[in-house]
C-alpha cells in the first residue's frame, strides 16, 4: 500500500478538486426583494485547517474583517443588508476572502423564511468558460399548479433568473456574453476591473460566457414562487465547463415531491437514466424526474454536461462522479440537517462520520450502478470520510415552509487515507528516486510475518496494512529464512523494483511526514459582525 502510493505519486496526475484554498470571491445576491422590511442575514462561515491562519475579508476593496483562526475553528462573519447585490450592470459589491493557510468558506443568506446556503469555490476551481441554461420556471410552475405562466407586465424585475459575473483576477477581464433566444443569438462584451461584478437578467436565454481570465458565476433568483403567494431565493454557484462530467448520482432529497432535471450541454447529447429513454436534449428542456421520491438515481450522458435538480423553491447543481472525493466537511445551521452519502456498494460499510463508522444499515442500492446511498440526520459540524474509495456527499436543511435547501458538501481532500479524513496529507520524500542517484536500495516499510510468511505494510504508529500492490524484481521475494523485509531500488532503469532482504541490512529508509487528520480537530464556532 505505501509503495503503491509512492509509485503513483511519481507517475500519475489527474483531476483533483478540493473546496479549500487561500483565495475566494463571491457576492450576496438579492434575497426576496431589496425593499423587504425584514433584516437580511448574510454570512460567510470560514473554517481554518491550521493554527495561526490569518484571514482577511474585503468588500468593495475595503477591509472589513481581519482575524487569526485556530486549527478547526469556524468564524461566522455577518454582513449587513446593504451588501446585497440588487443593482443591475456594473457594481462593486464583491466579497473577497484571503488567508495565509488553507480554509474553506460556506455562504449563507436568509431573509425571513427564505434561506439558501452554498459552498464558495476557491479561485483555483473557477474557470473562463461557462454555459448557463434558460430555466423556464414560470412554465414549470404553471404545469404544476394548472395556472397561466404569463406574469403581469409590472413584474418584469422578477420575471427571470439573473446572472452575476465576478472578475476573480487582479487585472481587467474581458468577458463575451452570448445569449441564444428564440429571436436568435445576441452577443455583447463586458470589461470588468479587478474583482468587480456585473449582474443582468437572463431574459429567457441560454447563455455562453467566454472570458480572458477566471470568473465566478452565480445563477440566482430573488423570489421564485413555491406555492400560492410564497416565494424564496434560489442560488447556484455555476461550475465551469472544465468540471462537467458524463455520469451523475442524483441524491434523493426529503420533502422534494416534484422534481425536474435541467441539462446544460454544448454538443448534441443523449441522456440515460431510470424512466429516461435514450434521447436528445437541449439545454433549455426541463425533464420530469418523479423517480427521485424512492431513491437516488444514476444519470449518464454521451458527452460532458452539467445537470441541475430543480423543484419549486429549489435549484441544486449536481457534482459529476469525477468530482467525488475521500472526505468532506458538513456544517449545519439548524438542528434538522440531513446529509445524503453516496458510496460504492461493496465498500459502503466503511464510511465514517468523525472518528466512528457509520452504523446505519438502511442503505439503498442505486439502480443500474455499483453505488448505494443513505440519508443521515445531523446537526453541527462533522467530517465524513472513506478510507479506501471516493464518495459523494450532499448537505440539506429545511426552511420553515418545508422546502429544502443546500448544496454539495465541502470537499476537504481528494485522496483516501486509511487513518482518517486528511487535513494535511502524508508527504513522501521521493526526490532521490526521481533524481536517479545511482545503485542501491532503500527501506519501504514492507515486512513478512515470521509465523505465516505473509507480507504486510508497517507504519510508524505500528499499524499493519495488507498488501494490495507489489513490484518484485525477478527472483524475489526470496524464501522467508533469508529475507523477512523488503527494499526498493533507487535505479529508474530497474523501474524502482523491489527485492527481499535481511532485516539486519544497513539501508536508508524512504521517509515520510505523518499526515494530520480532521478527526483530531475539535471544531468550535465564533461569531463576528462588521
Amino acid at each position: 500500500m505505501l509503495f503503491h502510493l509512492i509509485f503513483m505519486s511519481l507517475v500519475c496526475s489527474g483531476l483533483s478538486v478540493e473546496s479549500y484554498g487561500r483565495d475566494f470571491i463571491t457576492a450576496f445576491p438579492e434575497n426576496t426583494v431589496y425593499y423587504n422590511p425584514q433584516e437580511s442575514y448574510n454570512t460567510l462561515q470560514i473554517t481554518a485547517f491550521y493554527n495561526d491562519t490569518l484571514v482577511e475579508i474585503t468588500i468593495n476593496y475595503t477591509k472589513v474583517f481581519h482575524d487569526k483562526l485556530r486549527s478547526g475553528q469556524t468564524k461566522i462573519v455577518h454582513f449587513p443588508k446593504y451588501n446585497e447585490q440588487f443593482q443591475f450592470t456594473n457594481f462593486p459589491l464583491f466579497a473577497r476572502v484571503n488567508s495565509t493557510q488553507k480554509i474553506v468558506v460556506l455562504w449563507l443568506s436568509q431573509r425571513g423564511s427564505s434561506v439558501q446556503s452554498n459552498v464558495v469555490q476557491p479561485v483555483t476551481n473557477l474557470g473562463k468558460w461557462y454555459s448557463i441554461p434558460f430555466i423556464n420556471y414560470n412554465q414549470m410552475m404553471a404545469s404544476l399548479y394548472n395556472m397561466s405562466d404569463q406574469l403581469a407586465p409590472d413584474s418584469w424585475r422578477y420575471n427571470s433568473f439573473r446572472l452575476i459575473i465576478i472578475n476573480a483576477e487582479n487585472s481587467d477581464n474581458l468577458i463575451t456574453v452570448q445569449s441564444i433566444s428564440p429571436d436568435g443569438p445576441k452577443a455583447f462584451n463586458i470589461t470588468l476591473r479587478p474583482h468587480k461584478l456585473y449582474q443582468f437578467q437572463t431574459n429567457g436565454s441560454e447563455i455562453q460566457l467566454d472570458s480572458s481570465g477566471k470568473v465566478a458565476v452565480l445563477l440566482t433568483h430573488p423570489c421564485v414562487e413555491t406555492a400560492g403567494c410564497d416565494c424564496n431565493m434560489v442560488l447556484s454557484h455555476v461550475l465551469p465547463r472544465n468540471l462537467w462530467g458524463d455520469t451523475f448520482l442524483v441524491p434523493s432529497v426529503k420533502n422534494l415531491n416534484t422534481a425536474w432535471l435541467q441539462v446544460t450541454n454544448t454538443t448534441e447529447v443523449r441522456l440515460k437514466g431510470v424512466n429516461i429513454k435514450t434521447q436528445q436534449f437541449n439545454s433549455s428542456e426541463l425533464i420530469p424526474f418523479p423517480e427521485l421520491k424512492s431513491a437516488s438515481q444514476l444519470i449518464s450522458s454521451t458527452n460532458k454536461v452539467s445537470i441541475r435538480l430543480i423543484s419549486p423553491g429549489f435549484v441544486l447543481e449536481l457534482i459529476p462522479e469525477t468530482m467525488f472525493a475521500a472526505c468532506y466537511l458538513v456544517q449545519m445551521n439548524s438542528t434538522e440537517g440531513e446529509v445524503v452519502i453516496i458510496a460504492e456498494t461493496a465498500h459502503k460499510n466503511n464510511v465514517s462520520i468523525d472518528g466512528k463508522l457509520l452504523q446505519f444499515t438502511n442503505w439503498k442500492p442505486i439502480p443500474y450502478s455499483n453505488y448505494s446511498s443513505i440519508s443521515v440526520s445531523l446537526s453541527g459540524t462533522h467530517v465524513i470520510w472513506h478510507p479506501t474509495s471516493k464518495i459523494g456527499v450532499y448537505m440539506f436543511e429545511t426552511m420553515e415552509g418545508g422546502i429544502p435547501y443546500g448544496s454539495p458538501a465541502v470537499i476537504l481532500n481528494d485522496d483516501p487515507d486509511r487513518d482518517g479524513c486528511v487535513a494535511d496529507s502524508t508527504n513522501y520524500m521521493t526526490n532521490f528516486l526521481q533524481n536517479n542517484i545511482g545503485p542501491g536500495y532503500l527501506w519501504i516499510g514492507l515486512r513478512r510475518s515470521l509465523f505465516t510468511s505473509e507480507w504486510y505494510w508497517l507504519k510508524g504508529n505500528d499499524s499493519k496494512y495488507s498488501v494490495s500492490f507489489t513490484k518484485w524484481a525477478n527472483g524475489h521475494p526470496d524464501i522467508p529464512q533469508k529475507a523477512l523485509c523488503a527494499a526498493v531500488s533507487k535505479d529508474s532503469n530497474k523501474e524502482f523494483s523491489w527485492k527481499s532482504v535481511s532485516c539486519c541490512s544497513k539501508l536508508r529508509p524512504i521517509c515520510y511526514k505523518q499526515g494530520k487528520y480532521f478527526s483530531d480537530i475539535t471544531f468550535n464556532t465564533l461569531y463576528d459582525n462588521f
